[in-house]
C-alpha cells in the first residue's frame, strides 16, 4: 500500500509539472517568450527562475485584482494579466509558478 501511494505520488507530481509547461506555453509564452527570459515591458524584469512563492502570488494576484475595491496592490492593475490568468485554479497557478522559477 505504501508503494502504491509513493508512486502516485511522483506520478501526481510530475503531471503537474508538465501541466505547468503546457499552461505557461498557452496562456503566458506569447509575452513573456518561450523560456521566460523575455520582459513584456519596459522596466519589467523576466521572470525565468524568480522564486516559485513570489511568482504564484503575483499569478494569483493577477487573477484577483479588483479595481473597485482596490483588492490589488502588488503592482499596477493589468487587464491584460487579468485576462490571462482569469479560470486559473490554486493548482494551475502553482503548476505555472513551479514551471518557471525552474527555467534560467
Amino acid at each position: 500500500m505504501k508503494k502504491i501511494v509513493i508512486v502516485l505520488l511522483l506520478a501526481s507530481i510530475g503531471l503537474l509539472a508538465a501541466d505547468g509547461e503546457k499552461l505557461y506555453k498557452q496562456r503566458c509564452s506569447l509575452c513573456h517568450g518561450e523560456n521566460a527570459q523575455k520582459s513584456p515591458l519596459d522596466g519589467v524584469a523576466a521572470i525565468a527562475g524568480m522564486d516559485v512563492t513570489v511568482l504564484a502570488l503575483t499569478i494569483r494576484a493577477y487573477r484577483d485584482q479588483d479595481s473597485r475595491v482596490g483588492a490589488y496592490t502588488m503592482h499596477k492593475s493589468s487587464q491584460l494579466m487579468k485576462d490571462s490568468t482569469s479560470g486559473l485554479t490554486r493548482d494551475m497557478i502553482v503548476a505555472i509558478a513551479k514551471y518557471v522559477s525552474e527555467l534560467k
